[in-house]
């Protein structure tokens, strides 16, 4: 059976997504909150997180998409049966290198802040997660094996600070599973990402108390490229592009 599109009435986002992939996969969109038969494919909007996990505890197969790992707003991408893709694969990079974003040839080794990233309290929510409490908790678990001064950036700064700025001097980045990360592995600069399924979970540590050793992935260029290619545009999509990639087709 084709996926439905599930979107939420009012929102930007989701009613776009599902249109497009609807479109692009010969299924079919809808604003209902109950789910019909068939595959789940549906936009992050925590409106319709119980119905995904409705559908994922019957065992149906689930099309997840977001704001894109580069490029937001102008790209979007989809995993399917996974919240994000592992960067696996070994993906041409002309679509990364389109983006122009400036990658950092070398690691930067000599920083000092750790900089926590929590994603936005909503989101967060969905996982059962309380955004500040986990902020509180990981500044502490950072404070007992480290006496580095300590930054934290909340998904409302973006705007008036952009995350360069605090990148500059950044001894490592944490993460629940934020594209901040991502916004690291760009400048140079080492990751501890916590969600198992995180895009960038692979990619740094994955215990907080070892933020004193950081890890410096080999591949962290072919990693970009991969998941670079594994996100597009909403054209792209509506013309079958991720589709045929989800399926496994050239």
């Amino acid at each position: 059976m084709l996926p439905v599109s599930y979107a939420v009435d009012g929102e930007k986002s989701s009613p776009r997504f599902a249109s497009a992939f609807a479109a692009g996969c010969g299924g079919l969109a809808t604003m209902e909150d109950t789910l019909l038969p068939g595959p789940v494919a549906l936009f992050g909007s925590p409106a319709r997180v119980p119905l995904l996990k409705t559908a994922i505890a019957q065992g149906r197969d689930w099309y997840f998409g977001d704001h894109g790992y580069f490029g937001r707003f102008k790209y979007y991408r989809v995993t399917k049966n996974a919240y994000q893709h592992d960067g696996s694969g070994h993906f041409s990079p002309e679509r990364f290198k389109a983006l122009r974003l400036n990658v950092a040839p070398t690691w930067n080794k000599s920083g000092s802040a750790v900089v926590i990233c929590p994603n936005s309290p909503g989101y967060m929510a969905t996982f059962g997660i309380d955004a500040k409490q986990w902020v509180i908790d990981i500044v502490t678990a950072v404070s007992r094996v480290s006496d580095r001064p300590i930054v934290v950036r909340w998904k409302a700064q973006a705007q008036a600070r952009p995350i360069y700025m605090d990148l500059h001097d950044a001894w490592m980045t944490v993460v629940f599973s934020s594209a901040s990360a991502l916004d690291s592995l760009i400048a140079g600069v080492p990751v501890c990402t916590l969600a198992s399924w995180a895009a960038s979970y692979r990619m740094g540590i994955t215990d907080i108390s070892q933020v004193e050793t950081p890890y410096y992935p080999e591949d962290r260029e072919q990693f970009l490229f991969n998941l670079a290619n594994q996100q597009w545009t909403l054209d792209e999509i509506r013309a079958g592009l991720a589709w045929k990639a989800l399926r496994g087709q050239p």
